[in-house]
């Protein structure tokens, strides 16, 4: 086929259907009378895309039978991941599901993988996080504001906090923290992935017009072939028709033949143009994935980085905690030593005081004492003298 196959999804009547993507008009025709349900596919109106059943879906505000919460087609619920595209007007939706083989993702901080499934473009700046009040969900988008609660993202994000706090955008974190020689090779690759990806995006759009004019060119031929061929059969049919006419018609008939064969020819190398084109493109999505491999790893480098400065600067903040609590037990211990030191000294003075007045006091006993025996002796020797007169 010229162009590959979507699903859309009509929300009135339930049902899927098949679709070129390269159809501008979406025109739903079961029911009794089809209706149109948009007019510049996929750049105007209110498209959802479900990553888990690759479905696009007509999506209706006004209808309260339906949520993004989960899927109306697939019925996907578990973990929704909301992203809308700031080139066209597809709302991205992704739910986890680890059973199935997803083409298109939305990762945790808001990032499309591998790009827009309908205008496969990347976002023009990092995606932003918010609450959206109409969806009821958290939504990121690389807009100015929402395309929904209209909420402007840019003074959200200068000054306070959304309402609800959205998984942390560790990209732009990165950018400032990550070194700068690995920020510069971070983004020159994802750079040049996304310019080649816009390249072979381009060059299978190129190859694909290619093809349909190609086409368009051999049904000529061949409708000119089988009118040739008709007049040779009524040339040949009527009495009078001459040679001459027939072999013209025969050589027409060749031509066309020829020419229709060059055109098939044209068209098989076109084709190959395509698939030469839809490889360089899967090349392009592959190098993208790997420059946002590269950039998660540096990211988590990065915060693996900060969580060993902030361990660092806890058990420094710890360290000096506990010097400064050493520091006042020592000078609590001095000052308790110095004021039982002087206690003490007091003390010893007050004893060396005591036993200095208990020495005198203890002289003059003891001069008594002896001046008491004396006197006694010279009384017992008056007492024998008298004694012996």
């Amino acid at each position: 086929m010229l162009a590959d196959i979507v699903k859309i999804h009509c929300l009135t009547h339930r049902t899927n259907f098949p679709m070129p993507r390269t159809s501008r008009v979406v025109v739903c025709r079961e029911g009794g009378a089809e209706h149109i349900l948009g007019n510049n596919f996929p750049l105007t109106g209110s498209w959802m895309y479900c990553c888990n059943c690759q479905t696009f879906i007509a999506w209706d505000l006004t209808r309260a039978d339906v949520t993004v919460k989960e899927c109306p087609f697939c019925l996907s619920s578990l973990n929704l991941r909301l992203y809308a595209c700031d080139h066209c007007a597809v709302t991205m939706m992704d739910y986890d599901d680890p059973t199935l083989r997803k083409h298109h993702t939305v990762l945790a901080w808001g990032m499309p993988q591998p790009a827009c499934p309908a205008c496969h473009q990347f976002p023009g700046t990092t995606p932003r996080t918010h609450f959206c009040q109409v969806l009821q969900a958290n939504l990121s988008t690389a807009r100015p504001s929402c395309p929904f609660c209209q909420i402007n993202l840019e003074t959200t994000s200068a000054g306070q906090a959304p309402a609800v706090a959205p998984p942390l955008p560790v990209a732009a974190k990165s950018e400032s923290e990550a070194p700068p020689e690995l920020a510069l090779r971070l983004n020159a690759a994802l750079a040049e992935a996304q310019a080649r990806a816009r390249e072979a995006e381009e060059r299978q759009r190129l190859a694909e017009d290619a093809i349909r004019k190609e086409i368009e060119l051999r049904r000529q031929a061949e409708l000119k072939a089988q009118e040739i061929e008709k007049r040779i059969v009524q040339d040949s049919a009527r009495p009078d028709g001459s040679a001459s006419e027939a072999e013209l018609a025969r050589q027409e008939a060749a031509a066309a033949k020829a020419q229709a064969e060059a055109e098939a020819q044209a068209r098989a190398d076109a084709e190959q143009r395509a698939a030469a084109a839809t490889r360089e493109r899967e090349e392009a999505e592959r190098l993208h994935a790997a420059a946002e491999a590269r950039l998660r790893d540096a990211e988590n480098m990065v915060r693996a980085i900060e969580e060993e400065r902030l361990r660092a600067e806890a058990s420094a903040r710890r360290e000096a905690e506990m010097r400064t609590h050493i520091e006042q037990q020592a000078r609590e211990a001095a000052a308790l030593y110095t004021s039982q030191l002087a206690e003490t000294q007091a003390q010893i003075d007050a004893v060396s005081k005591v036993s200095r007045r208990d020495r005198v006091t203890i002289a003059l006993m003891a001069g008594i004492a002896v001046a008491l025996f004396f006197a006694l002796l010279l009384i017992v020797v008056t007492l024998l003298q008298l004694y012996q007169a």
